[in-house]
Order: structure tokens, then sequence, then C-alpha cells
């Protein structure tokens, strides 16, 4: 398993040491061999990042909430978002994300955007502007985090804008998992 750690770049090191330390401490209580990754190591070397992911062969990527226009600038800019979409359509790999993990795997992370998380986020750390073309891998738009009180204003907004270019908002909760195999999908309520 390959964790993706730069949707939270914008913070503090100590603290991502700390939440690196968790969901690695997690994963290997279920039986999963977890690499952490930082594609800032990547960015512009595509070849070299393919090179790395055939020698470890992770048969998961997964990538860390935060924020969203981060993370997203992180995979195009180190080419992982081609890298993910190439390797799910030979079924080599299973993606899977928390927060700003899954809300990139939309086609368009515009109705995300709000204060403190816009395309020019990245540009403080990684000198480009995020790209607004996500994924690509879902064609709805998931809210997470509907069950904590502190993401109510968050989650209305984010209802309003979805609906504002009619498409579909799905609210999930922390323990939700949404699962997608082939054309199948299902939300499974944690």
């Amino acid at each position: 398993m390959l964790i993706i750690r730069n949707a939270r770049d914008y913070r503090p090191e100590d603290y991502v040491a700390g939440i690196l330390g968790d969901k690695t401490a997690l994963f290997l209580q279920y039986g999963f061999d977890p690499q952490v990754l930082d594609l800032r190591q990547f960015f512009g070397r595509k070849e070299e990042l393919e090179e790395y992911l055939d020698q470890y062969d992770p048969g998961i990527i997964y990538c860390l909430g935060g924020n969203p226009f981060i993370l997203n600038a992180a995979l195009h800019l180190s080419g992982m978002d081609k890298i993910i979409r190439s390797a799910l359509l030979s079924d080599a790999i299973v993606y899977a994300g928390e927060s700003a993990g899954i809300m990139v795997a939309t086609k368009d992370l515009t109705p995300y955007i709000r204060e403190g998380h816009e395309p020019q986020d990245s540009k403080a750390l990684y000198k480009k502007e995020a790209p607004t073309e996500g994924l690509g891998l879902i064609d709805f738009y998931p809210i997470p985090h509907v069950n904590r009180g502190e993401h109510r204003d968050r989650t209305d907004y984010y209802i309003r804008r979805i609906e504002s270019i009619r498409k579909r908002p799905v609210l999930m909760n922390d323990s939700d998992v949404y699962v997608v195999d082939g054309r199948k999908a299902e939300l499974l309520r944690g």
C-alpha cells in the first residue's frame, strides 16, 4: 500500500508525521505493508515515478485527506494522475482516499472551491496553481465529514455549489465507503 501524503503539505511537518504514524499503524494492524510517498520528489519526473512504482508494486494507492487542490496539484505535477488512471484501466491497483483523497476522484474540483481551499493554494508550496480537472474516476461529487458538526456550514455550501451545476452530491460520514468496481458502484454506510 502506498500512502500519498501531499494533501497535508500545507501543514507543519510534525503534524503530518503524527497523522502518517497513525495511518501507518492502522494499515499495519490490518496486514498491509504501507509506504509513504511524497510526490514532490517526482515533480516533472513521471518516468522515475513509474520506475519507483514498478519496483514497489503497490496494490493500493491511498491518498490522505487535507486540501484537495494541493493534492490535485501534486498528482498532476508528478504525473501520478495519469499513472493512477492507466493502472485502474488495466486493473493493476485499487485507488482509495479519504476526504480530499475522494474529492480529487471527481471530474471537476470547481464546486469545492472555497476560502482556504482554492486552486492557487498550491502556488506557495509548488509554484504552480492546481488544475481543477480531477482524476475523473467518479461521476458524482462526494461531500465528506457530514457527520461532524463543525463541518455543517461547509457541507451546506458544497451542496449548494454542486446542485447549482446540476450534479449529484453524495453525503458521506467518516465511516462511509464508496466502492466502484467496474460499472458497479455502491455506497457502504459504516
